[in-house]
């Protein structure tokens, strides 16, 4: 008779060695992280003293998440949104403009397990999430400057949410 005491122990060992080799091989997810610019002076293009702020906040916490590619519109509420982050990292910011199909598949092929930021405005936002494979509703209001969107893509998955960062928007 065959003892199979071992049998289970062994399998299930194998069955570790094997996830842990096949997790290796898969790639790193890939992260983006969306933002709107802060806080702007009424129809003005230049932040508020509350934006700054903002921005600084920010700056914080993406060296906490180790961002490695940094993105804004050109215009100066955004590109001095992501100043802070840029210069606390020592990193460029990269100008885009409009966002195609063949726009997110280049940035997808560009940033394979990068940590990326995107700075955009309350009408791109929604569109840059749902761009990079984010489901749900991610419209940004007017008066909204406190959300951070997170998408994260990799191992034939995505995920995406909305959390909170800095100063509550009025």
């Amino acid at each position: 008779m065959m003892n199979t005491k071992w049998m289970l122990p062994v399998t299930a060992l194998l069955f570790l060695v094997a996830s842990e080799s096949v997790a290796q091989q898969l790639p790193a997810p890939t992260t983006w992280y969306i933002v709107r610019h802060a806080e702007r002076d009424g129809s003005d293009d230049a932040l508020t003293p509350v934006g700054f702020s903002r921005s600084d906040t920010l700056a914080s916490l993406m060296e906490v998440l180790r961002v490695t590619h940094i993105y804004s519109t050109d215009t100066q509420r955004t590109r001095d949104t992501a100043a802070p982050t840029a210069a606390k990292l020592s990193l460029p910011v990269t100008l885009y403009g409009n966002h195609s199909k063949q726009w997110f598949e280049k940035m997808k092929a560009a940033h394979p397990g990068d940590v990326v930021l995107i700075v955009g405005h309350s009408n791109t936002v929604d569109k840059l999430v749902e761009g990079f494979g984010g489901q749900g509703d991610f419209k940004v209001s007017d008066d909204e400057y406190d959300n951070l969107f997170v998408v994260s893509t990799g191992g034939g998955k995505t995920r995406a949410m909305r959390i909170r960062f800095g100063q509550k928007s009025k």
